[in-house]
C-alpha cells in the first residue's frame, strides 16, 4: 500500500509540474503578444546593428553592455576559459574605448559584437531578442551576462556542468558573491550570497528573459546550487559615479514601471558629494542605506587574486 501511495504522490507531483510548464508557456507567449512588448521586440530589430551570425553548436553567452571599458576584457576571457563557445555582445552606445576593445577580442576568440542604438534601458526584451538569436544559431544553453559577472560551475567549469545538465530541467540559477575593491588595490568576496540570482537556461521559441536576467519565462524547474557569480559591481569612484547616472537616464526614457530598477532612479538623484561619500563608505566596511543594492552583507574575506580560474578557490573562504 506504500508503494501505491508513493507512486500517486509521484504522479500527482508530475501533474502539478506539467500544469506549471503549460502555465509557463502560456505566459511566455501572452507576454510576447502583449502590444507594448512585442513593439519594443520589434523596434530592436532595427536597433541593433549585427554581423553575420555563424551556426555554433553549443552554449552561447549574450550580453549587452555600456562603458565596461575597465572589466570587459577580463569578463570575456574568463567565461572563454569557462569553455563558453560562443559570445553574443552588443555595444549600447559607448562613449569609452568598450566597443574598440570588442572589436580586438573578436579577433582572438568567437565573439560576434553588435551595436545597440537603442538607448532606453528596455533589458528584457533586448536580452530575449539576443537569446532569440543564440537559439536559432545553434545555442543549446544560453548565459545572458553583464559584465561584470565572472561565472563558474560549483562541481567542473561552467561548461562542463551545463553539458552535464543536458537532461535537465533546462534552467539553472547562479548564485551571486559580490566582490569589492579596497583602497591598498586588494579585492574582497562577501561570504554571504546576495538574495538575487541569475539563470542559465535552455532557450526555447517562446522564452522571455526577464528584467535584470534573473528569471526566464520558460517550462522547467530551476536547478540550484551548481552555478556561481562573482560579481564586481563597483570598482572605482568614478565607475560607481557613472553607472549610477548612466541607469537613472535610461530609465528615464522608458516608460517601465517605477519599482523596476527602482535603486538606479533613487540614487541617480543624489548629488556627486552624496556618491562619493556613499563610495568611501562602501570601500572602508561602513554600513550603506539598503537602496545601494550591491554593498556588502556577511563578512569580507581576500583573494588571493583578482580572477580565480575556479570556483574551488573561492568555496575554501566561504565555509
Amino acid at each position: 500500500m506504500s508503494h501505491i501511495k508513493h507512486l500517486l504522490q509521484q504522479l500527482k507531483h508530475r501533474a502539478f509540474l506539467a500544469g506549471t510548464d503549460v502555465q509557463k508557456i502560456r505566459q511566455a507567449r501572452q507576454l510576447r503578444q502583449n502590444p507594448e512588448f512585442a513593439q519594443q521586440l520589434q523596434n530592436l530589430q532595427k536597433h541593433f546593428e549585427l554581423p553575420t551570425l555563424p551556426y555554433t553548436s553549443g552554449i552561447w553567452a549574450v550580453a549587452m553592455v555600456k562603458n565596461e571599458q575597465d572589466v570587459i576584457v577580463d569578463s570575456i576571457e574568463h567565461l572563454y576559459a569557462q569553455g563558453v563557445n560562443q559570445i553574443l555582445v552588443v555595444d549600447n552606445l559607448s562613449t569609452d574605448s568598450t566597443y574598440e576593445l570588442l572589436q580586438e577580442l573578436s579577433q582572438k576568440y568567437p565573439l560576434i559584437v553588435g551595436r545597440d542604438h537603442e538607448p532606453a534601458y528596455y533589458q528584457s526584451a533586448k536580452m530575449t531578442v539576443l537569446s532569440d538569436l543564440a537559439l536559432a544559431h545553434g545555442a543549446q544553453w544560453v548565459v545572458p551576462f553583464d559584465a561584470d559577472e565572472f561565472w563558474y560551475g560549483t562541481d567542473g567549469t561552467l561548461a562542463e556542468v551545463l553539458q552535464q545538465g543536458v537532461h535537465s530541467s533546462g534552467i539553472m540559477q547562479a548564485r551571486i558573491h559580490n566582490q569589492f575593491p579596497q583602497p591598498d588595490g586588494t579585492w574582497l568576496i562577501d561570504t554571504q550570497a546576495h538574495h538575487d540570482v541569475k539563470v542559465a537556461f535552455k532557450p526555447t521559441k517562446y522564452s522571455v528573459v526577464q528584467m535584470g536576467n534573473h528569471a526566464v519565462l520558460r517550462p522547467g524547474v530551476p536547478e540550484t546550487e551548481k552555478l556561481m557569480i562573482v560579481h564586481r559591481p563597483w570598482r572605482s569612484l568614478e565607475q560607481f559615479t557613472r553607472k549610477i547616472r548612466q541607469g537613472a537616464r535610461s530609465l528615464e526614457l522608458t516608460n517601465l514601471p517605477q519599482e523596476l530598477g527602482y535603486h538606479w532612479r533613487v540614487l541617480g538623484e543624489s548629488s556627486d558629494a552624496e556618491l562619493e561619500e556613499l563610495w568611501n563608505k562602501l570601500v572602508t566596511g561602513q554600513e550603506v542605506p539598503e537602496v545601494v543594492a550591491w554593498r556588502p552583507k556577511g563578512e569580507l574575506a581576500t583573494l588571493s587574486v583578482k580572477t580565480p580560474q575556479r570556483w574551488s578557490e573561492i568555496s575554501k573562504l566561504l565555509s
